[in-house]
């Protein structure tokens, strides 16, 4: 009895539950420490490879990498379980020192597996890795500068006209490997694939590099002025304009009194359509009716507005002007006079008599005038303060019949003195 109560005391004791958490903790210690502590392997894979000393290559001795056999190794290592939880695959790197390179040449190397700062290195053994070398080329890096090809490829709609592409920039040039750049020939691109367009249509679009085959160029291995290519598709509105001459009524002859033909008739053109929404002809010139007695005939070159296109391809046209039923009579005038000289100036009449035809389609009219109807003005307002000789140009009067008028030149000699 005196036993039991002893062996109760030393339950009911905390010394004794203090001395027993110790040693469960001491022995949870131990065999924590043991797991942690245990070795362990591990295979890593996707390890980035990683040429330090890339960048002084290029920029010092203008040597470049190319042809790497591989951008990612696998490696199996050992080590503590505590170290080696530690790590990912996205921590570890396989580096190859290529700073010591100074000639092109094809090489295979072996690499370092670098691994990250918080784990103990010396903990860790690598077992395996794969591949064991990396092959790769060391080459002369050089400049090319290549022309921008390209298409839309969508639709241009009906009544529009699709002018030449416009990329911008309107080269590139790509920096690299000098026998990758032997291979380039060109950017590529192409856009607006099913699209119906009907005005200037503009995008900003990522490129190709191709061969002289057409064969796509891999550009991991390059550097490019641009990565991408502003590339517009110019549209232009289509119209057809008829072709006409301005008219100067004259010689007792209108347009209404002409038959005018002009051949060709019109012109297809293609313009900004703010250039030819509002155009339904284009003029090739101006005729004046009194210069010709009864037909007409003159090649005119068919002269655009910046910014349009001529389609059609005729460059001239042939205007004709026919007065038909006309009727001319000539005259003898002596009635001479001068008008508009200059102030301070006075004008003498040379000319005694000149020559005058006039014309007219009422033969009645015509037949009524006589030479007293007639009158010549020669007008001085061009010669200002010139003195001595001058021929102007005569203005013809004809009074009493609208219906009737002069034609051709009429020059009067006129002397000018200063007062």
């Amino acid at each position: 009895m005196k036993e039991k109560k002893r062996i109760s005391k030393i339950y009911n004791s905390k010394i004794f539950w203090a001395i027993i958490s110790l040693i469960l903790s001491l022995i949870i210690w131990s065999y924590v420490s043991s797991i942690d502590g245990s070795t362990m392997e591990k295979t890593f894979s996707g390890i980035e490879v990683q040429f330090m000393g890339e960048n002084n290559l290029l920029s010092q001795k203008g040597l470049a990498i190319t042809n790497i056999e591989t951008t990612s190794v696998t490696v199996r290592v050992r080590g503590s379980r505590a170290n080696i939880g530690k790590i990912n695959a996205s921590d570890i790197k396989a580096v190859i020192d290529v700073s010591k390179v100074t000639q092109p040449n094809d090489m295979s190397w072996t690499y370092e597996i670098v691994f990250p700062d918080n784990v103990d290195k010396s903990d860790i053994t690598i077992v395996s890795r794969s591949p064991d070398t990396i092959s790769f080329s060391v080459v002369k890096n050089a400049k090319k500068t290549i022309p921008i090809e390209g298409s839309f490829e969508g639709t241009i709609a009906d009544g529009c006209v699709a002018e030449e592409l416009v990329f911008d920039p309107e080269t590139l040039v790509v920096e690299g490997p000098e026998n990758v750049l032997l291979t380039i020939d060109h950017a590529w691109v192409s856009f607006g694939k099913d699209m119906e367009i009907d005005a200037t249509y503009s995008a900003n679009v990522e490129y190709t590099l191709l061969d002289k085959n057409g064969n796509s160029v891999s550009k991991s291995s390059l550097k490019l002025s641009s990565d991408t290519i502003n590339v517009t598709q110019p549209i232009l509105k289509t119209k057809e304009l008829r072709l006409d001459v301005d008219i100067v009524n004259g010689g007792g002859i209108t347009r209404e009194d002409c038959k005018i033909t002009i051949e060709p008739k019109a012109i297809s053109v293609a313009a900004d359509s703010r250039l030819i929404d509002d155009m339904s002809s284009i003029i090739l010139g101006t005729i004046n009716l009194s210069s010709f007695q009864s037909s007409y005939e003159q090649t005119f070159v068919i002269q655009l507005d910046e910014g349009m296109d001529n389609l059609t391809g005729e460059t001239e046209a042939i205007v004709k002007v026919e007065i038909p039923d006309v009727k001319v009579r000539t005259f003898r005038v002596t009635n001479i006079s001068c008008s508009n000289c200059s102030s301070g100036y006075t004008a003498s009449i040379d000319t005694e008599s000149v020559e005058v035809t006039l014309r007219s389609k009422d033969a009645d009219a015509l037949a009524s005038i006589k030479t007293d109807d007639i009158t010549v003005v020669a007008d001085l307002s061009n010669f200002g303060s010139t003195t001595g000789k001058v021929m102007a140009n005569g203005i013809v009067h004809v009074s009493g019949n609208s219906a009737v008028g002069a034609i051709g030149e009429v020059k009067v000699t006129v002397t000018i003195q200063k007062d």
